[in-house]
């Protein structure tokens, strides 16, 4: 992972901090509340503080794996993501189409240099994460496609029924699930000396999250369409629990389930599992819909994505930086508490009446706050002995 990477994530955890502790004093009526902090909040963890991992990660560890040279620095790919990000942000709050189309635009490109240079590490030699990565990779393309047309208002010409929802779709079950899933093909080897499972076990993992996305994809294109949605999400439902049962079983049996690290990885994925245990009673009308669907995103985001990020980002800084090896996971036992209780605390207020439910939702927030901070402890730390590093050499 370049440094220029590892410092950008470092801003985007401090943001996303300061964020979460902004939402939790507008919840409980402290201060006011910000425009779109909603679509801000979430793309700070998603294309801020998760992608810039991805990005800077993905090229090295496959060429590691593979056998070939680390690559350079790619900084048109750095600057198309980070200057896009920025545009976004700040297009967010006033619906500035221009700034919002420019944002996507960068991003967009950011994401094709990705995938192609990691199309071309292709060959003999190449992990079986790579499918993983150019998949969630080809979803998160259709993902900013239909995001920026969200505020373009391009699903009319796209035919899309329900844009927001094949938006967080592609985005959530093919780019993040997919992503996250190669990392752990590649990592559980790295911290327990043994593979997450056999061949046929990682095989089955990958079709059923990349034609269960589709299907969920499919779905609201469509209008809700239930066929597509109803196999997409049995077939990502099985993946993803097939996923953490072999994740679950490499930790045990390495001896790694003593951490708070490998406990952030397996708790995150009960939080991907709960918006999808609750489709079908939306889906056959005994839940309403729209609350749901508006609140659950967010304790999505920080239960699962941020999460995965607290225990895996610190980890591979570490093997980068400060040549660890073998070094521990991410997080501690108070970030796990707390972004669990946050969760739990957000998932809650969705089923609480209004008096209530602006307290519920401020205190998750505010735990989430709390989480970020020992992550933030740990990555300044490790940018400083990097940053020190560099300047003696």
């Amino acid at each position: 992972m370049p440094l220029p990477y590892l410092v950008t994530i470092l801003l985007y955890v401090l943001v996303a901090l300061l964020v979460a502790a902004d939402t939790a004093l507008a919840s409980l009526g402290l201060t006011g509340a910000f425009a779109a902090l909603r679509w801000v909040r979430v793309h700070f963890i998603t294309l801020g503080i998760i992608s810039q991992a991805i990005f800077g990660l993905l090229p090295s560890l496959v060429a590691t794996l593979s056998g070939q040279p680390r690559p350079h620095m790619r900084w048109s790919t750095w600057l198309s993501l980070n200057v896009g990000l920025v545009l976004l942000a700040a297009g967010f709050p006033g619906a500035n189409q221009a700034m919002i189309f420019s944002g996507g635009t960068l991003i967009f490109t950011a994401v094709t240099l990705l995938f192609l240079q990691l199309w071309q590490a292709r060959g003999g030699q190449t992990p079986a994460s790579l499918k993983f990565y150019l998949t969630g990779l080809f979803y998160l393309l259709v993902g900013i496609i239909i995001g920026t047309g969200l505020w373009l208002n391009w699903s009319e010409y796209l035919y899309i029924k329900v844009p927001l929802e094949a938006h967080i779709h592609a985005n959530s079950w093919g780019f993040m699930s997919l992503v996250f899933a190669g990392l752990l093909v590649d990592v559980i080897p790295m911290i327990t000396g043994r593979p997450l499972g056999s061949k046929n076990a990682v095989a089955m993992v990958y079709w059923g999250m990349t034609l269960g996305a589709f299907g969920l994809v499919l779905g609201p294109w469509l209008g809700g369409s239930l066929p597509p949605t109803v196999a997409g999400l049995v077939l990502h439902l099985g993946a993803t629990i097939g996923l953490l049962v072999l994740m679950i079983r490499a930790l045990l049996a390495g001896g790694r389930l003593s951490g708070a690290g490998a406990w952030h990885l397996v708790s995150s994925y009960l939080w991907i599992l709960a918006p999808v245990l609750v489709a079908p009673f939306i889906i056959l009308g005994y839940l309403e819909g729209g609350p749901i669907e508006s609140t659950a995103p967010q304790p999505l985001i920080y239960g699962w994505v941020l999460q995965f990020g607290i225990a895996l980002i610190p980890f591979f800084a570490r093997r980068t930086f400060l040549k660890e090896d073998p070094a521990p996971l991410g997080g501690c036992w108070g970030s796990l508490s707390a972004v669990t209780l946050g969760s739990a605390m957000v998932w809650i207020s969705i089923f609480i009446s209004p008096p209530l439910r602006g307290a519920l939702y401020g205190i998750g927030f505010a735990l989430y706050a709390l989480a970020l901070i020992h992550p933030l402890k740990e990555l300044v730390q490790i940018a400083s002995s990097a940053i020190s590093k560099y300047e003696q050499a």
